[in-house]
């Protein structure tokens, strides 16, 4: 009886301490009782034409969000820039597991409230979306085919290694350096940048 008033206790006071933190409360039965249990409800998803990564929809999402009454707080921009750092060094480690990445970014998700992400949600963030933000922040540059010249296939993993690294030496990019200049990082760039103004 004691150990049950005891979990009881616990539950309560994870609830309140959830709460604090924002989305919404879901209630469910303990042991015959009612108990309020909160669960950030709100997902991101990639099952729709074109979608982002859900690493990229937070990133371009959180951009977006600025200037609106959904914009990331001073106080969410500390935590969510310890935990964009940590999924970077995560990434750039090579060694780290899915599940570890997986767990930074469900951390980063639980740091945004419910109407955040569902605002994120919402915009269904696509690749081209992006690849026109790219060209509007000048990462990119917008390819404009020749006239008469039949664009070719963009997938250079059917080409050779040395073929590959002759073609991003040609548009500019740089080679042999495990992925130094990836517009990916371009973008945690940018969106650090934005949360260290806050």
């Amino acid at each position: 009886m004691k150990s049950q008033r005891s979990l009881s206790f616990i539950l309560i006071v994870l609830a309140l301490a959830l709460a604090a933190c924002g989305g919404t409360t879901e209630v469910v039965e303990v042991d015959g009782g009612e108990t309020a249990v909160n669960a950030n409800i709100a997902t991101l998803t990639e099952d729709y034409n074109d979608a982002l990564t859900i690493r990229n929809q937070l990133l371009l999402g959180i951009m977006r969000l600025e200037g609106t009454a959904q914009a990331v707080t001073a106080e969410q921009s500390v935590e969510l820039t310890t935990l964009w750092q940590a999924f970077a060094a995560l990434s750039d480690s090579g060694t780290a597991a899915p599940e570890e990445t997986e767990a930074v970014q469900n951390q980063i998700i639980a740091a945004l409230t419910a109407e955040q992400v569902n605002a994120i949600a919402a915009m269904q963030l696509t690749n081209a979306e992006l690849q026109t933000f790219y060209v509007e922040t000048g990462i990119s540059e917008v390819k404009t085919p020749e006239p008469g010249v039949t664009p070719q296939s963009q997938r250079m993993s059917d080409l050779p290694q040395e073929d590959r690294e002759a073609t991003r030496e040609a548009n500019g990019e740089t080679v042999g350096t495990g992925g130094g200049g990836d517009k990916s990082d371009a973008l945690l760039d940018m969106t650090l940048e934005l949360l260290a103004g806050k």
